[in-house]
């Protein structure tokens, strides 16, 4: 009589797989949500050392920048100009070449009267 009570026992216990009209949900297992810990203050002082360094490095790199740009613009401004200086210097070199033509220098020196001794006379190249 024992093993029958045992079995109707355990068959009571045992909910039943589907029962129509009974609407049954399984039980939902809550686990406890993680709790997220806040920043440190020496994580935050590590934060904000990093920041200020990144933030500083950008200034710098920003004031170099311009900086070499401003110093690649001068050295454009002196390399035109030395460009200008140099074809002066071309214009007067031809301008000295065809105010010492020999031909010039002596109608010139006929014109004040001076005369041409050909043994004084000395021929100079450059």
């Amino acid at each position: 009589m024992m093993n029958d009570n045992l079995a109707r026992q355990y068959e009571m216990n045992q909910q039943p797989l589907h029962q129509p009209g009974i609407n049954q949900e399984p039980e939902k297992v809550r686990e406890p949500s993680p709790k997220t810990k806040g920043l440190t203050r020496l994580e935050s002082a590590v934060i904000s050392f990093f920041g200020v360094i990144l933030f500083g490095l950008a200034v710098v790199h920003i004031a170099l920048s311009m900086q070499v740009s401003m110093i690649n613009r001068s050295i454009q401004d002196i390399e035109s100009q030395a460009v200008v200086t140099q074809i002066e210097n071309e214009n007067f070199e031809q301008k000295v070449q065809e105010l010492s033509r020999y031909d010039r220098v002596y109608s010139i020196a006929i014109e004040n009267g001076l005369e041409m001794n050909e043994e004084q006379i000395r021929n100079v190249f450059r």
